[in-house]
Formats: structure tokens, sequence, C-alpha cells
């Protein structure tokens, strides 16, 4: 068959006649002017026909011609909005919507998964980009927080906390600063005492996974965070020494349902010998915070109590974790005005080894921001979500792509009813109007179906979704983000084909025709599936490459060994000085291949650095990771040893063994030049008398860095290795240990960690990332392949009479199916060309984060473009075999 392109009328004539000819007439007028200009060039050549064309139109600028002023009309028409009409609308709109069910059924299934995931992740990035908003003058509320190093050759890094007498200091030497407030956070059991024998015990919270909740801190912490005080002065609570204020979840935790008068002067313990007494309760906060303490003990306890030999409030030469300050400044003053003072302040504190420049971190970017670390907030990775919204973004353009794809597709079906319309008297606003009314309702029942799927899809996703995320339908909030996502797709899925349709000449539609150019025909419909194509693609190569580098990580040797192995980590205070008598019951264990007592394993959370100086013909100084254990540490972990021996049995810290890295940071070739040198930590000296293969501490995001082991007389934990692997055998043995612990430890809670799940936790936000993206891939291909699918349908069916003459004219099964997909197979041709670049950089960018990588490799773009064919070719191969095994005469009948 021969499909020539017909020849268009001057477009320059057409827009002139636009420009003046009334609306009432110019459909008519076009359409007679089109037909004439048709019927010329095939008699007199198309050269001619654009002339007579022009005189045609300039024939035309006569006063009858002329738009009118609308207030002339006398008519009256129905307006658009009247409850008739609307009422007209939405019963033809849902007419046409159960006539077509197909294409209705493909609509709302990508419009449902579509507004499914932009409700689901509206209601995360919502979750986390409140928190810590609702605070009175939030925007003039800052942390201290610094940059600096230790030592004359390290590099400048971020803190997120400074020495413990800078606050102090700071409201003495800064001008500028409204109010500082000091906190520390602690660790510890609370004891409550009711009368009996023994006290009520709360065990402290599990690190990494309960909220922090006791901190110290002085009166002005109340000035900068503001609570509801239910009972004491908030002015004088925390003034003296022994004083707690406690938070009203916290205090109906500790003393039951009493009248709160009656908590005042009640007496807490923490840290088993630290007695506090109740000044105070304040209404617990019910916004989203990072600031989730409930007990909050004055720091004047500190000096007057053990607590100070823990807590320095006068150490300038170290920095902690858990001590943390805030400041608000007065309104209109901003950070970059203190600036210099900082640096002043920095000259006249920091002239030894610890240099630290004071900075300001906005209270806005405390929840994000990673680099300064603290003991108490849950940090949210703002990349991510950002990619979350990007997600439910191309999420709901490709269905939305699905629903354009399907009402252009069916446009021949459109054409006559618009052109009965038109001939009956609708106008073109009328006309938009009925076909975004079938978007807008195709688009409210995809709404209702989602907001049914929503709460179980966050159930599904419990382990991505954070701890608190809920699905509140009548929330102010949610009900206006629906508002605005339901106009907003039924807009974008509306309104091109509705302008498109809309715009059919009846003179033409009525004939068989439609008034699109022949060169206009399809371009936008294949632009819209190269861009479905493009996006999945870019979906699949980043699945395939995060899924290589999880895999990288999963695998790669560490350095050590860490199967079976599981710790243990001994209560704080004086019946923690038991764990030797653990440890020698444990060994005893017939499930236990091995046990050790250590105070830092190999590769964890709790990661230790200090100072060490090396006094040889140059004098170097590095800041060098530690780990310390029993004289079994290294053998027990199957480090490989490179030079030298492991440790001897030593009840103090005595002789170092260091890794390669370390080797190398003290200038030497050869890890047994190393061997016998002397290295100074804390004013001693230590001979080296080994060298270990270099070993993961961290994840594959950090250098691994020069490291010595040394022996600890004050082990917290013991490390165990089982015998067994079996899941039966492993459980009897955790068993045994856990009535040992009772022995030992009767009034404490048992618990465990496997160092293969303390490892994992480093991947948290990758396996995070990886379960993201195959979820989004995962979608992103089924919407496009059921808007595929639907699409060869129609497509299928418009030539049908097309197929039926080829096969009457000799073509094979597999010449009809290659007709039908060779259009999307260099479709998808291109697509790989547009996301190639795209995802290489992606993935790039991704990567650059690590510094232990996979490369990007060539073969996992072909991969991607060759599962993309496979995936098109079995989405259209049904219908096209279809297609092409029909009898010719059952579509060449009606001829």
């Amino acid at each position: 068959m021969h499909n020539s392109t017909k020849p268009s009328p001057p477009q320059w004539a057409e827009k002139l006649l636009e420009q003046f000819c009334d609306p009432d007439l110019l459909e008519e007028i076009q359409g007679d002017l089109q037909e004439e200009f048709a019927y010329q060039v095939h008699t007199k050549g198309k050269r001619k026909a654009q002339w007579n064309y022009w005189l045609d139109v300039a024939g035309f600028i006569r006063p009858f011609a002329f738009k009118r002023s609308r207030r002339k009309h006398t008519h009256h028409s129905t307006p658009i909005y009247s409850p008739d009409m609307l009422r007209n609308y939405l019963k033809t709109a849902f007419r046409h919507l159960t006539r077509h069910r197909t294409s209705t059924a493909i609509n709302l299934f990508g419009l449902t998964l579509g507004l499914t995931a932009c409700m689901v992740i509206y209601l995360i990035t919502h979750f986390e980009l409140s928190y810590d908003t609702f605070h009175p003058d939030k925007e003039r509320i800052y942390r201290l927080i610094g940059k600096g190093h230790f030592g004359p050759n390290a590099e400048d890094q971020p803190f997120g906390f400074l020495p413990n007498a800078v606050p102090a200091a700071m409201r003495k030497e800064i001008s500028g600063i409204e109010t500082i407030a000091a906190f520390h956070n602690t660790e510890t059991d609370v004891l409550i005492p009711d009368g009996k024998e023994e006290p009520k015990r709360l065990e402290r919270r599990q690190w990494g996974v309960d909220k922090a909740e006791i901190i110290l801190t002085e009166p002005s912490y109340f000035d900068i965070f503001h609570y509801t005080w239910l009972i004491g002065n908030p002015k004088t609570a925390l003034n003296e020494p022994f004083k707690v204020v406690l938070s009203e979840r916290k205090a109906r935790k500790y003393f039951g349902d009493i009248p709160l008068e009656a908590m005042i002067g009640r007496e807490v313990i923490y840290h088993d010998s630290v007695r506090t007494n109740v000044a105070g309760i304040v209404k617990d906060w019910g916004q989203q915070t990072d600031f989730t303490f409930t007990d909050f003990i004055s720091l004047a306890t500190i000096n007057a109590s053990k607590l100070k030999g823990n807590i320095n409030l006068e150490q300038w030469d170290d920095i902690w974790s858990a001590s943390q300050a805030f400041v608000k400044l007065p309104q209109g003053t901003t950070p970059a005005q203190l600036e210099p003072q900082f640096q002043q302040f920095s000259k006249a504190h920091f002239q030894k080894d610890l240099k630290i420049v004071p900075g300001l971190q906005p209270l806005s970017d405390l929840h994000f921001n990673a680099e300064y670390g603290d003991n108490y907030s849950r940090k949210a990775h703002l990349p991510t979500l950002y990619g979350l919204m990007g997600i439910a973004l191309f999420i709901l353009v490709i269905a939305v792509i699905n629903f354009i794809n399907m009402a252009t597709a069916q446009s021949a079906q459109w054409a006559k009813e618009v052109g009965i319309r038109k001939v009956l008297g609708s106008n073109r606003r009328n006309l938009i109007f009925q076909f975004l009314m079938e978007s807008l309702l195709t688009t409210l029942v995809a709404i209702i179906l989602a907001l049914l799927l929503t709460k179980p899809v966050l159930l599904a996703f419990q382990n991505f979704v954070p701890d608190g995320v809920t699905f509140q339908i009548l929330n102010s909030d949610t009900l206006l983000f629906l508002l605005l996502l339901t106009v907003t797709t039924a807009l974008l899925a509306g309104f091109y084909p509705s302008w498109i349709l809309s715009s059919y000449l009846p003179s033409l539609t009525l004939k068989g025709q439609t008034a699109l150019k022949g060169g206009q025909k399809g371009y936008l419909r294949k632009g819209l599936i190269v861009f479905q194509f493009t996006v999945s693609l870019i979906f699949i190569i980043g699945t395939l490459m995060v899924e290589r580098q999880l895999n990288f990580m999963r695998n790669k040797d560490l350095g050590f060994k860490s199967d079976a192995v599981i710790t243990l980590t001994s209560p704080r205070g004086p019946r923690g000085n038991n764990l030797e008598v653990l440890y020698n019951k444990v060994q005893q264990l017939s499930g236990v291949e091995k046990a050790i007592l250590e105070v830092l394993e190999p590769m964890g959370i709790n990661y230790g650095i200090d100072r060490v100086v090396y006094k040889g013909k140059i004098e170097v100084q590095l800041d060098a990771a530690y780990k310390m254990g029993n004289e079994e540490y290294i053998p027990f972990y199957e480090m490989k040893l490179l030079a030298g021996r492991s440790h001897l049995k030593s009840d103090t810290a005595s002789e170092f063994v260091i890794n390669a890295t370390f080797v190398k940071a003290l200038g030497f070739k050869h890890p047994m030049e190393a061997i016998g040198k002397q290295l100074v930590w804390r004013d001693k000296y230590y001979p080296i008398v080994g060298v270990v293969a270099d070993f993961h501490q961290q994840s594959m995001h950090e250098k691994i860095a020069p490291t010595f082991i040394t022996t600890s007389p004050k082990a917290r934990n013991i490390a165990i290795k089982l015998k067994s692997k079996e899941l039966q055998e492993v459980k009897t043995t955790i068993d045994e240990i856990e009535k040992a612990w009772k022995q030992v430890y009767p009034n404490h809670k048992f618990s465990y960690v496997f160092l293969d799940d303390a490892i994992a936790q480093f991947y948290e936000k990758e396996q995070k990332t990886s379960q993201l993206v195959n979820t989004a891939t995962a979608i992103t291909i089924l919407i496009s392949c059921v808007g595929l699918l639907g699409l060869v349908m129609f497509t299928t069916e418009q030539r049908m009479k097309e197929i039926g003459i080829r096969k009457i004219l000799g073509a094979s099964v597999y010449t009809i199916l290659l007709l039908l997909s060779r259009d999307f197979l260099l479709l998808i041709g291109i697509a790989l060309v547009v996301a190639t670049p795209i995802a290489w950089y992606a993935t790039h960018l991704w990567l650059q984060d690590f510094v232990y990588k996979v490369d990007i490799a060539w073969w996992i773009f072909g991969l991607a473009g060759i599962a993309s064919i496979v995936i098109t070719l079995f989405t259209i191969s049904f219908q096209s075999l279809k297609a092409a095994l029909m009898n010719p005469t059952k579509s060449l009948r009606s001829e």
C-alpha cells in the first residue's frame, strides 16, 4: 500500500482567516475552502491550489465575515457550569467510559498506581519535612557546631558538637546571641523508689532502636524550646542540683495516674546513685521532632555528683557527641555577622592540637544533615526524599501518557461524534469541557481506588516507611494535596486530547476524515512512548547498578570473619564488673566454639579514634582508629597476620598490632620494618609487635583508616562464636547463654546482636534505595506495558484491513508480526540512546559516595536494552499474533 502525505493549505492563509473571521462562521468557511483546496491540488497542482487558496481567503475579507462583539448576540446559551449541563456532561462521560471498557480499565489501572505512589510518597515526604517546624522563632534557632582537626597535619572535618567548656565561655565572650543553652545526652537505667525493697527499674534505651530521652540541661533550654508547663516554674525548676523536669507521658510511666501535684518532689534515680527530685512536669509535644527528650536533669547535678568523673564541664581539649548546645539569635541577626567573633574565639581558646572554628547550623538542617553527628537525631536523607518525589512524578506522568495515547489512538472513533455535536450547535468550549469531565471522572475513580490502597501499601513497605507516618484522610494538608492532585491529573490527562479532538472540522469528520495534517499524525504519541521507554530504561539500569554495588558490598572480603558471631554488652554500673564471670560461664557451653572479651568489634557503629605519635627520624602524628580486646582478638576474628605476632596475655594495654594502612602512614614500605617500633599513645610508649592485613572498620563509603589493636582491662562486651549455623541449634545455644546471663545479671534484660546484622546496618540506606528503585522499576514497566498493550490493540484494529490485504498479496505471519513490531522496536532504540547518558550520569553520581565500588560496565546498558525489547515483544506478541493469524476475509468483509 502507498501512503502519501496530503498537501496542506498555506498555514499563514489559515492564520489570517482565523484572525478576522467570526468564530460562528469559521468552521464552515474553513471546511469549504479546504475541500476546494484538495480538489484543486488534484486537478491543477499544489502551487496553483495554494495561490487560489490565498485569493479565496482574501475574498472573505468583507463585513459579513468579520468578528462581532459577543454582546450583540441576542441568543442565550446554557452556561457550561449550570447544574443541568454538568449533569449532562457526567452522564455522557459515564456512558462513554462504560462503552469503552478496555481503554477505561487501562487508564484506571495506570492512574490508580500513579496516584497511589503519589499519595504514599507525599505522606513520607510531608512527615520528614515537617520535623521541628512547629517551634516559635524556629528560623532564629541554631545548633553550635564546628569545623576543625586534631594535630597539625590533619584535614578539617565537621563536628556536630564542641568541647564542654564552649557554651559557658561564649555566653561571656560572644555578643549578639540572645540565648544559649547546653545539654548532655546520658544513657542510664532509671530507678523509681516506691517504698519497697527493690525500686522499679526501667532499662536504658536500646541504641539505634529507641529514642533518646534523658539529658542534663540548664534552665535556658526552655527559653529556646517552648513547652507547656503543667506544673512547676520554668525559670527556677533546674536552677539547683539533683532536680529533674519530666514530660507528662514519662511522669505517668514512672508514677502512674496519681495527681501531677503529688509527683512534685518524688525521687527518680539515675546511674544507680544520682538521686533527683521532680521539680516540674511539661506537656509532651504532639508534632514530629528530633528532640524526643522526656527527662530533663539540671546541669548543676554534674559537678555535684559522680557524673563529674565522666563529664568535665571545663574541658577544652576534647569533644564528645553527647555534648550539645543551641542558641537563639536576636531578630535580624544572621550567622554571618557572628563569624568574625567565632574566628577570634577559636584563636583564643584552641591553641594546641585541637583546632576548631565554631559555627551555626540552622534548626531546619538538623534532621537532614548527616555531616554533623549527635546521639539523638534521626537523619533523613534529603536526596532520597527528592528522589521519591521524582519517582512519584514520573510514575504519574507515565500513567497520564497512557491516558493521552489511548485518547488519541481512539480519535477516529471520536471524530464523527465531534462532527455531529458541532453540527447540532456545540462549540469548542463545550466539547473541551465534555472531554475534561471524562478525564475528571476517571481521575476521581482512580483517586478513590488509590485511597483504598494507601494503607495496605504503607503496611507492605513498613521497613521503608519511617515510624510515625500515618494516613489521616480528614487532615487539612492531606485534603488539600488530594484536591491539587485530582485537578492536576485531570488537566494533564485530559487537556491535550480535548484540545485536539474539539478542533476537528465537521465537514471533514463526517466524511470519515480527521483534521490532522498528514505529517503530524502520530508524532506526539511516538514521542510519549519514547519518554515512557526512556524512564523505564533509566530505572532498569539503575536497578542493575544498585544491585551490582550491593552484591559487591555483601561479598567483599572485609579482612575478618563475622559468621555466627554474636555480641553481648554488660550493664552499666557496679554490676557490669561481673562480665568476666559471665565470660567464664559462656565458654563452658557446648554450643559455643570460642569467646573473647572486647571493647570494640572490628566493624560496627561504635568507632574509636585517637591521636598517635611516631617519633622516628621524622615525627608522624596521625588520628588512628583503635580496637580493644583480650589476647584472642586477632585469631578469634581470623585476621591475617602479615608480620610479627598477635598479643600476649595482659591485664593492661601494653603492645600494639597495627594494620597495613598504618604501616604506610608511618612511611614504611614493608610490614616487617614496623615491628619493634614505638608509638606514643596517651603519653605512654607502646611497641608494635605485629601487622595485620587491612580490614574494614566502617562502611564502603569510608577509606580504611590507620588502625591499631591492643588489649584492655575494661572490656564491656563479650563476642561469642557459635559452633553451628543450624537455626534450631543456634536457638538452643542462645537460650543457654540467656540462662547464664540471668544468673549473673538477674535484674537486667538479656539482649544480643549478630555481628553480621550490625554490619548490615551500614548498608540500610542502600538496601532501602534498592527496594525503592526495584519497586519504581516494576511499577513503571507495568504501567508502560499495560498502556502499550492497549495501544497495540487499537492500532491493530485500525490496520486490520491493511493486514488483510497484505495477507491476500502473500505476506507471511512473520512479515505481519515484523510490520506491527517494527515501529515499537525503533522507539525502544531511540529511548535507549536517550536513556544511556542520563542513566550513566545518575549512577556515576550515586557511586561517587562510595570509596570501594564497582565500575559502570557497558554490558549493563546492553542488558537493559535487551530486557526492554523482550518485555515489549512479550507485551505486543499476543495481540500481534492474533491479528497476523486472522482470516483476511473477516477484515475485508465490508469492502
